[in-house]
């Protein structure tokens, strides 16, 4: 019991400088604002709130600074965008069994059209014939002699899984159709006035990916390619307007964005730096304008656009002093921005900036309860792994301790094919505010590093990507920065399971283990994922799956519920009973078979949570769980 209090309310230890650290519930709790958007003239913000502990939508006039709030209940909620002047687009989501789609409970989007001033609400395709109130893809906001629409997609519940595309009215919430066709269709292109012009489209069956143009009222194919997974993406207009942007995932083109021509005439590769790189559209006319490269040590930027080609130096200098410095809104004037910033004493906040007029303005801060002098350093780190590939890592730095022979927890990214970057990571910061180094590697198989490092995780799950993990541990050893017998494990999803492989089967580096919502047995997984998509053995994700995977005869060799009799260190499982991604089931198989080789084990479920710990009562129980059960097994601040 004293050491779930010490987790909760912390008493100043003597071998930290600083005191004691605030309480869990300041990194736990979600942002106090966070999906700051910017209305197309630029005079007003729309963002979600914390608001007496529920989540608010708030309507805030820069220039009057008066605000207006909309609660929505029980509602998971996502992100939003501005219609137009007056009215918000929010996206949230909720878990459900609806019964025309595969599989059991899934997380499904929900779109809602907002007039925040008038108390007024529209959800997106409630009330029409054949449809669930739900929304899938992306959004578009096109303009018509009418004002402005908003253009989202759905699935008929009479149709094979057919996606249909709709326009809704912002100021009645009335839906019309704009598309609508018995293919797989995957995305859809319209210019801002609202003409359909493209539409790409992927056969489930034949695995054909196919690219469409609409001239004249009429669908040519302009482009087709056999992939089962790795299949382009239509991303939007290219820079003329009548191109299309499409980033190619496999094939000698792998890799790169094109531009395509009304002819399916592509262009060559666009120079971008960078490998993890995003593109962005001129918010007012919506044809390419740049991209963002989301580097391991923050994002830049580059533009075709003259205007927004200013922004990076702009940024710069208002911005001297802060490690990340994000645009996340523009108007449609795209010299008036919303900036994200991040720093050395600064946990978050969000500004406004006019630089036509040089107007700036703070807009608020994402975690005003946790002290500057908290807000641990991150370092950039690479290291080699035991076979000469080199990793990528980040650490960060307990505050108020000296930077060596300190105790280490390793926190593996999910995924796998993802990658982590600087910024405030919640669950890091709050490990170090203990007083723990946190490795954070960015292994093989990690997207960002180029094509030649993901593949290189393909077939390795549980093996080298596993042992890059360790590989990390033994170079900081190495450095003097941590003792290594004073280091744990914990992660999620993933990094759940490369918590519980850590235990299982990269043994006696660690000295406990804590997965939530981890993969613990990799058949019982694919079977899952097969079963979810309706007995599919080649749909996308269970293929997605068995890449990193490799051969099916190695599978229960690298499943830690296969192998717990090997375990010989204390294991914490939390999963949220509403998890889509990766069943509860995968807990329960590793908890069970712990217990039936006689290992210590805890089993937290997680009511109503799903597999991203979106609610913050969850969120903060899940923390506190973790730093209690660290603390027990691993004390930051007592030596063997």
């Amino acid at each position: 019991m004293a050491v779930a209090v010490s987790a909760q309310t912390p008493n100043a230890n003597p071998d930290n400088k600083l005191g004691a650290p605030p309480p869990l519930s300041a990194f736990g709790k979600l942002p106090d604002i966070e999906n700051v958007a910017l209305s197309p003239n630029g005079e007003r913000v729309a963002l979600i709130k914390d608001h007496g502990g529920e989540r608010a939508i708030f309507d805030y006039d820069l220039t009057t600074g008066k605000s207006a709030g909309l609660i929505m209940e029980k509602s998971k909620l996502r992100n939003l965008f501005w219609g137009d002047d007056d009215r918000i687009v929010l996206i949230t989501s909720t878990t459900a069994n609806i019964r025309a789609f595969q599989g059991d409970r899934n997380e499904y989007a929900q779109g809602y059209i907002l007039d925040v001033h008038a108390g007024k609400r529209f959800l997106m395709y409630q009330d029409m014939e054949l449809f669930s109130p739900i929304v899938m893809g992306n959004f578009n906001r096109i303009k018509s002699d009418k004002g402005y629409r908003v253009t989202a997609s759905n699935v008929k519940l009479d149709v094979d899984g057919f996606r249909s595309l709709y326009g809704f009215s912002l100021t009645t919430g009335k839906g019309f159709r704009i598309d609508e066709d018995p293919h797989g269709i995957r995305n859809w292109v319209l210019t801002p006035d609202g003409e359909l012009i493209a539409r790409s489209e992927f056969d489930w069956d034949s695995k054909v990916w196919t690219l469409r143009y609409r001239q004249n009222k009429r669908w040519s194919v302009i482009f087709t390619q056999k992939e089962a997974i790795d299949y382009p993406s239509l991303v939007g207009l290219g820079r003329d307007g009548k191109s299309l942007l499409v980033y190619m995932d496999s094939g000698p083109k792998a890799g790169d964005y094109y531009e395509v021509s009304p002819e399916g005439v592509f262009s060559e590769a666009l120079e971008i730096d960078g490998n993890s790189r995003s593109a962005i559209f001129h918010p007012q006319t919506q044809v390419l304008a740049g991209f963002a490269n989301y580097g391991e040590g923050g994002t830049t930027y580059s533009f075709y656009d003259p205007v927004m080609a200013k922004l990076p130096k702009l940024i710069d200098k208002a911005m001297a002093g802060y490690t990340i410095k994000n645009i996340v809104g523009y108007a449609d004037n795209p010299l008036k921005v919303i900036i994200y910033g991040e720093g050395k004493d600064d946990p978050g906040t969000y500004y406004f900036i006019d630089f036509a007029t040089g107007k700036f303005k703070i807009v608020g801060e994402t975690r005003p309860q946790v002290p500057s002098e908290w807000v641990a350093e991150q370092k950039l780190i690479k290291y080699k792994a035991a076979d000469g590939l080199e990793i990528s890592a980040l650490i960060t730095l307990p505050p108020g301790r000296d930077a060596q022979d300190l105790p280490l927890i390793v926190l593996p990214h999910g995924g796998p094919q993802s990658h982590d970057t600087f910024g405030f990571d919640w669950m890091g910061q709050a490990l170090a505010s203990r007083g723990y180094v946190v490795l954070q590697p960015n292994f093989r198989g990690s997207s960002g590093y180029g094509e030649d490092f993901t593949k290189a995780g393909h077939g390795q799950w549980g093996r080298k990507m596993q042992t890059d993990l360790s590989d990390g541990v033994r170079h900081l050893a190495k450095e003097g920065l941590i003792d290594p017998k004073r280091t744990c494990i914990m992660g999620a999803s993933y990094g759940g399971y490369a918590s519980l492989a850590g235990a299982a089967i990269d043994t006696g580096v660690y000295r406990c283990a804590a997965a939530i919502a981890g993969v613990s047995d990799l058949t019982a997984m694919v079977k899952w994922e097969i079963m979810e998509n309706g007995m599919d053995k080649n749909a996308s994700t269970v293929l997605y799956w068995k890449r990193f995977m490799g051969d099916e005869s190695g599978w229960d060799a690298v499943s830690p519920a296969q192998q717990a009799a090997k375990v010989t260190i204390p294991v914490l499982l939390i999963h949220g009973k509403d998890d889509d991604v990766v069943p509860v089931d995968q807990s329960y198989r590793m908890r069970d078979a712990l217990q039936k080789a006689g290992k210590p084990v805890e089993y937290i479920a997680l009511k109503a949570e799903d597999h991203w710990l979106s609610k913050e009562p969850t969120r903060v129980q899940t923390l506190e769980s973790v730093v209690t059960f660290l603390e027990t097994h691993n004390p930051p601040y007592q030596k063997d």
